[in-house]
């Protein structure tokens, strides 16, 4: 039967059943006329709100509304006008009534998703407010310069980064650097250590191969080019000379101290010959200085004027360690054996140069246990006294100083009254006893060997195979240094202000160049861009006054420092000034570095025969430094050059001076434009290290000084850095060993301490003062336009380093310059201390990480109780 549909009225349950059917084959379009606020209420939706306790009134409301009529419209627009808040209570409940329509699966998935979303909202809102800032080194920019990505490379090729920096630090530092040395040129020709420095040696020496390649060939002429020429080819030149030849030379030189006594047969000529005489000779004409030492050094009273140093002689063993170990080790055989074959290539029978050896060795030890005797005496009264030459004749009768300062410094006036510094008063006493108790013939074969031993690296291959064989028991077996590295060393050497004066002035020319063209020049100075040296002097000496200022705050600190020897340090580091490179009085001067070497007369003949030029062109620069008509650009052209060895960085006591050479910039080495912690974990310590050791100068100069020195405070005793065996002690070595150690050698190891604990603290202060565009106190410059020119605020970062924070990157530049390798079949570690004067890196790694707590810290790892005492 049909359905009459106006009067059919299904019930609830009927319509819900319909309703749900309807929702699974209509669902869309049941969702758009019910979820709709605006649309006119159903049946089933009126039945709903009845259900609901809806008033009869709102209920009639709502269906005049769907009737459509004038009257409802007005009623609605009443409804609207009178009752807003009735109309939102509606469409909420309308709201609901459509969630409670669905199916149970359903709402609860609705209900799932919407605290889902609203969760997820309020991650984001609580991830944006507590997002950290991106760090400043990730913004930074790259710089991708040529030295940038050198220096970069260097420093990930030897580093691990893979390996732990807390466990394994040395891996994580310098995992890589066997390898990397494996791969260089220098694999089988290291001595002893393979590390930083020997590794920054080997490239400065390559590079000045590579510079005195290019200079125009010898042509005669006098210019400093060619003297520079002369000297490398004749180097190079010396496997010409044969053994005959050599021979002859070291006859003719041994016949000039009136000969060898042990082999002649007249007692007649041994009386007669003066152990005095031969002595001055060999010390005026060669610069070999057996029993005493001569050098030129300044006063450490006003107005500091220089003064005739005295001061032990040289042995032929590296130091006096060694004469007083097992006569059966291993150097000690090889030193017997080298001084019993250079007799026997000289035409002794096997027996007497085996007796001459033994007599040599033995002579050089006693010379050692006297001296040892009195080293135990701790007396402040036998150190650094000055006194005359009157008084020096009474104490050491037997030493023939006066006879060789006047043959020495034959323009100088010299007399008993001249006064002279002895290093120690009581060693001189003890060298005359020995002299005055030896007999001639001992004397003679100590004076021929140290002549000889002078002369055989310079002498034909069977002569310096000698020195070889005995290097290689010191150092361990490796290959014969190539002629090119040992020429060019000696070029260096000797030759230091030419090359630096040449080097120097062609990266002057370089950098004129770049600014010759007008468009590029405007273009540079728009941006602010200086030449590398210009850029370089800049920065190194923000960095030089940062330094000054931080080790002032750190000697402040030192409660075993006196308060007016505090004064006093603090006063002479404030007034010390910076000299960077030759100066540019002498530099400009065309004449100036030729006239300096015009008293350098080098010949052609033998190699070896350079060692008498070169000596007296040193004896009479020394001599130069005793006349008081010395100008500045003189004083500061003698501190850096009249060493045996060229100095990059020297201290001038005469004019309380820093200078430091511009060719350490030439290297990768160092460069303003690298990130600021490289260049203080490298040249930065550096120029700490020479900082902290004039120190000991400083206190002389207290002791002399009236105004601060006085009788209170003269019983105390003045240590500046004394350090104790238990800061040494690691678990490899024993504390014995470190007891045998010399006091040069644990000067060194504080300085290295000191000096990198004070470079931490001065980076810190360095980029807080670039951040808040502070000036550095000292240096007078405009802080904001210097910070900026030298790119200080832009904080460029290394290519492949750039995830390293400032304190990250210094530690990790730092340990590198403790990276080594030990020959393999030496235990070098043991006695590099007594051979260089220095510990061996790796122990020097595992002190500065143990006990310099800012290393550690900066890369998290945890922190080691500080042992040392004393460390500034």
């Amino acid at each position: 039967m049909a359905l009459s549909q106006g009067k059919y009225r299904p019930t609830i349950s009927a319509i819900d059943e319909v309703d749900d059917r309807n929702l699974k084959s209509d669902e869309l379009q049941k969702q758009q006329i019910e979820g709709s606020e605006t649309a006119p209420l159903t049946i089933n939706q009126q039945k709903f709100n009845i259900d609901n306790n809806l008033s009869r009134k709102d209920l009639e409301a709502q269906n005049d509304g769907v009737g459509g009529g004038s009257d409802s419209s007005t009623q609605a627009e009443t409804a609207n006008l009178s009752g807003n808040a009735s109309t939102n209570r509606l469409r909420g409940r309308l709201s609901v009534d459509a969630l409670m329509r669905l199916s149970r699966k359903r709402r609860i998935l609705y209900i799932t998703t919407a605290c889902f979303c609203a969760l997820l909202i309020v991650i984001i809102i609580v991830l944006i407010a507590s997002w950290p800032e991106v760090p400043f080194y990730f913004k930074a920019k790259v710089c991708l310069e040529k030295e940038c990505v050198e220096a970069s490379q260097q420093i990930l090729l030897w580093a691990n980064t893979s390996k732990s920096s807390c466990r394994d630090t040395y891996e994580w530092a310098c995992g890589n650097f066997a390898h990397e040395y494996a791969a260089n040129d220098y694999f089988v020709i290291k001595r002893g250590e393979w590390n930083y420095k020997t590794y920054n040696e080997y490239e400065e020496l390559n590079e000045l191969n590579r510079f005195i390649s290019m200079l125009p060939s010898f042509d005669g002429s006098s210019t400093v080019e060619s003297m520079i020429s002369s000297l490398y080819r004749t180097c190079r030149e010396i496997d010409t000379l044969d053994k005959s030849q050599s021979s002859l030379l070291l006859k003719q030189a041994i016949k000039s101290v009136d000969g060898w006594l042990t082999f002649r047969d007249s007692n007649r000529l041994v009386q007669s010959w003066e152990y005095r005489k031969a002595l001055v000779h060999l010390q005026t004409i060669y610069g070999i200085f057996p029993y005493y030492k001569i050098s030129i050094e300044n006063r450490f009273k006003e107005p500091r004027d220089y003064i005739i140093v005295l001061d032990e002689g040289e042995l032929g063993l590296p130091d006096k360690y060694f004469y007083n170990i097992d006569q059966n080790d291993e150097i000690i055989r090889a030193y017997i054996l080298l001084i019993r074959d250079f007799a026997i290539n000289m035409g002794v029978v096997t027996r007497e140069a085996e007796q001459f050896a033994d007599n040599v060795f033995h002579y050089e030890k006693r010379i050692v246990s006297h001296i040892d005797s009195h080293e135990s005496a701790e007396s402040s009264d036998r150190y650094n006294q000055i006194t005359t030459l009157k008084s020096l004749r009474t104490t050491a009768p037997s030493l023939p100083i006066l006879e060789t300062l006047q043959t020495l410094f034959p323009r100088t006036k010299i007399t008993e009254d001249t006064e002279v510094l002895v290093r120690d008063i009581e060693v001189f006493r003890k060298l005359s006893v020995v002299v005055s108790t030896t007999d001639k013939i001992a004397i003679n074969n100590f004076i021929i060997w140290s002549l000889a031993r002078h002369y055989l690296p310079y002498l034909s291959k069977e002569y310096r195979n000698l020195i070889e064989t005995f290097n290689h028991a010191v150092y361990g077996r490796t290959a014969t240094y190539p002629r090119w590295m040992f020429c060019t060393k000696i070029v260096r050497d000797w030759l230091p202000l030419v090359i630096d004066g040449l080097q120097q002035k062609q990266t002057l020319s370089k950098s004129s160049q770049s600014f010759d063209d007008e468009v590029k020049r405007s273009y540079l100075k728009s941006n602010n861009i200086l030449s590398k040296t210009a850029g370089n002097d800049q920065f190194l000496s923000l960095m030089f006054y940062t330094l000054i200022n931080q080790l002032k705050a750190s000697i402040d600190n030192a409660n075993w420092i006196n308060d007016s020897l505090k004064t006093y340090i603090n006063e002479k580091l404030t007034a010390m000034r910076l000299q960077i490179g030759i100066p540019e009085e002498a530099l400009s001067n065309i004449s100036y570095i030729k006239n300096y070497y015009d008293q350098l007369l080098l010949n052609d003949n033998y190699f070896v025969e350079h060692l008498m030029s070169i000596w007296t062109f040193r004896k009479a620069r020394m001599e130069q430094k005793l006349k008081d008509d010395l100008n500045i650009v003189d004083t500061i052209i003698a501190e850096m050059y009249t060493h045996k060895e060229p100095k990059t960085i020297a201290y001038s006591n005469k004019l309380n001076m820093l200078i430091i050479s511009r060719s350490i910039a030439l290297s990768n080495y160092y460069d303003y434009r690298f990130p600021i912690p490289i260049n203080f974990a490298r040249i930065g310590s550096d120029i700490l290290e020479v900082l902290i050791d004039i120190l000991p100068i400083f206190v002389e100069q207290f002791r002399e000084n009236e105004d601060y020195f006085t009788i209170e405070n003269s019983s105390e005793k003045i240590d500046i850095g004394k350090v104790d065996i238990d800061c040494l002690t690691a678990a490899e070595e024993t504390q014995e060993d470190f007891e045998k150690l010399s006091k040069t050698t644990m000067n060194s190891f504080h300085n290295t301490l000191s000096a990198a604990k004070i470079s931490a603290r001065a980076l810190s202060t360095f980029i807080e003062a670039i951040d808040a565009s502070n000036p550095i106190m000292g240096a007078s410059i405009e802080p904001k336009v210097t910070y900026e020119n030298l790119r200080l605020t832009q904080r460029h970062r290394l290519p492949g380093l750039r995830a390293l924070n400032d304190n990250e990157l210094y530690t990790l530049a730092y340990m590198q310059k403790h990276c080594s390798i030990l020959i393999a079949d030496k235990d070098y570690a043991r006695i590099k201390p007594h051979v260089e004067q220095t510990l061996a890196e790796r122990h020097l790694f595992n002190a500065t990480w143990n006990h310099i707590q800012f290393l550690s810290r900066s890369w998290s790892c945890p922190t080691p109780k500080a042992t040392c005492r004393n460390i500034l």
